[in-house]
């Protein structure tokens, strides 16, 4: 079941979003006015994010040689208790990794002249 939640706005501001039915954690979770009211703001799930993605990231910049460029996607679920989740459609959780390393071009010859 689909249910709507509140997440507080660091500014104040509130953001309203659907989510599935909270079935995390055991607590009941504060409802006004047909709404959830999520334990804590949207700008502190997004740092849940950021720090997932830069603990997947950072390792992977380390390869060598170095990759000219690094993605790293997942899925998340926003949940009124619990923040943001890493979602799963599967019993395990889902990450999708690309590395790119782009052919450098030989190098010249003194007194070469390019194309």
């Amino acid at each position: 079941m689909r249910e709507v939640a509140r997440f507080p706005l660091a500014d104040g501001g509130i953001a309203s979003v659907e989510v599935e039915d909270q079935e995390y954690g055991a607590r009941s979770l504060a409802r006004r006015g047909g709404y959830i009211e999520a334990a804590s703001t949207l700008d502190h799930a997004m740092d849940q994010i950021r720090d997932v993605a830069s603990a997947m990231v950072r390792p992977l910049r380390d390869i060598q040689p170095r990759p000219d460029g690094v993605e790293v996607a997942f899925g998340v679920r926003l949940n009124a208790e619990a923040g943001a989740l890493i979602s799963s459609s599967v019993v395990e959780s889902h990450f999708q990794v690309t590395l790119t390393w782009t052919a450098t071009p030989p190098a010249r010859e003194p007194g070469e002249v390019s194309d």
